[in-house]
């Protein structure tokens, strides 16, 4: 089944604009149910640097409620980003939303204004090299460090200033599923790339699941969508681009290398050269040493001589 490809960052975002979609998708990842779920306004941006890299951003309001029945209220930060990025723009984000407040019914019964906890979810277009596994989460634990025991508790002066993440590698993702996360994840790989068009999958997934089918039929319908395709057709002109920008900028890179190579051997060549000349001139004053000491030994060995010689003259002096 022929569907728009989701690792473009128009795709994702119509896709995710589907609230009922990103539910389903956000509780599956999470392994939570999410009771209720808010894309909060003015949240989804999508930011290029230089025109090249680009981070498309959501921020969702949920309240999720846990397997043992606990709920909660968490912002959660959904980012995408296609390539290799400048992580300072992930912390930025990140850093933008551990400021925000929200409202809040205290115990009181009072609404007040109130940091949520957050959870961070990023899906990559690219590999990370040391991390091998298409899906991992970056979680927390309380433990007492002279005991080594894990404590099984929760503070909000801590869930408020440290959070979990999702990473979630598209390049990585098996083709056979083993879970239900893996099987709904398998809509963004990219081994159902077809060879003719880069705007298209071929999805072979399984689509009994009632949220592969929601997601195959709303990317369905985006393949035919002319604005879609145009939006895309110049996210391929943005990634042309920054490859010729890259493959100048590590041609550049690579000629500085040469030359500073060069230069290294030169200076090399020099300092090799100016020790040779400064090992002979110190064999020279070795030499003009010895010299010298011989002389003066031969000096000495005369005066030696030419005593003796005077001794005897007196001995045989009548």
């Amino acid at each position: 089944m022929l569907i728009a490809n989701p690792i473009y960052d128009v795709v994702f975002k119509y896709l995710l604009e589907d609230l009922d979609i990103a539910k389903e998708l956000l509780s599956t990842i999470l392994g939570e149910e999410i009771q209720s779920l808010e894309l909060k306004p003015q949240e989804t941006a999508t930011e290029r640097s230089g025109g090249n890299i680009s981070i498309l951003r959501f921020d969702f309001k949920a309240i999720i409620k846990n397997k043992t029945g606990v709920t909660r209220k968490v912002l959660i930060e959904l980012q995408k980003a296609k390539k290799a990025f400048d992580v300072m723009r992930f912390r930025r984000y990140l850093g933008e939303n551990y400021r925000k407040e929200d409202s809040i019914l205290n115990e009181q019964g009072q609404i007040e204004e109130r940091p949520l906890p957050i959870l961070t979810i990023y899906f990559l277009g690219f590999q990370l090299e040391s991390i091998h596994a298409g899906i991992v989460k970056i979680n927390r634990e309380y433990r007492d460090v002279v005991t080594q025991e894990l404590l099984d508790i929760k503070e909000d002066f801590v869930e408020l200033l440290t959070h979990d993440s999702y990473l979630i590698q598209v390049r990585k993702l098996p083709k056979q599923a083993r879970t239900k996360l893996e099987r709904v994840l398998q809509i963004f790989s990219p081994l159902y790339q077809t060879t003719s068009d880069v705007h298209q999958l071929d999805f072979q997934g399984e689509t009994n699941d009632p949220l592969v089918k929601k997601m195959v039929d709303r990317l369905g319908r985006a393949i035919a969508n002319e604005e879609i395709r145009n939006i895309m057709d110049v996210e391929d002109e943005v990634d042309r681009v920054f490859e010729r920008a890259m493959k100048q900028k590590d041609e550049i890179i690579a000629e500085k290398d040469i030359q500073l190579m060069e230069e290294q051997q030169r200076a090399e060549t020099e300092r090799q050269r100016a020790e040779a000349e400064q090992q002979r001139a110190e064999a020279e004053k070795q030499r003009a040493e010895a010299e010298k000491q011989r002389a003066e030994a031969e000096i000495q060995k005369n005066l030696a001589l030419q005593k003796e010689l005077d001794e005897l003259k007196k001995q045989i002096k009548p």
